[in-house]
C-alpha cells in the first residue's frame, strides 16, 4: 500500500515559504530599493533557485507588505520603462530587526535536531 502525501508536502512547503519570502524580500529591500522583477531575480539567484517566486506570488506579497506599512512604493522611469520601485520603511526595518534573531535561532535549532 502506497500512501500519497504529496498534497501535504506541498501545503507545508507553501506555509514555510510564505514567511521566509516575506523576511527575504524585506532583507533585500533593506539593502537597496528594487522593482518587482529585480526582486524575483535576486531571490532566485541568492536562494540557489529554492526561493524562485512567480509574479502571482510576488506582487500580492509586495502589496501586503505595502498595506502593512513595511514597504513603500513609487513609480519611476528607467531606460524608458515605468517600474514600481519598493523601499523598506522604518516599520519594515523594525520588523526585520525583530525577526532576524528569531530566524537565526530557529535555523540553528532545526539543524541541531536534523543532525541528532
Amino acid at each position: 500500500m502506497q500512501i500519497d502525501i504529496s498534497g501535504d508536502i506541498k501545503r507545508w512547503q507553501r506555509e514555510i515559504r510564505r514567511g521566509v519570502l516575506k523576511m527575504c524580500v524585506l532583507l533585500l529591500l533593506s539593502k537597496n530599493e528594487m522593482y518587482g522583477y529585480e526582486i524575483s531575480k535576486v531571490l532566485e539567484k541568492l536562494g540557489n533557485g529554492v526561493l524562485k517566486i512567480k509574479e502571482g506570488t510576488l506582487y500580492p506579497l509586495l502589496r501586503r507588505l505595502e498595506n502593512e506599512g513595511y514597504v513603500s512604493a513609487k513609480w519611476m522611469f528607467q531606460e524608458g520603462k515605468a517600474r514600481r520601485y519598493y523601499k523598506i520603511t522604518m516599520k519594515g526595518l523594525a520588523f526585520l530587526n525583530a525577526v532576524k534573531p528569531f530566524w537565526q535561532k530557529l535555523v540553528v535549532a532545526v539543524e541541531s535536531i536534523m543532525r541528532w
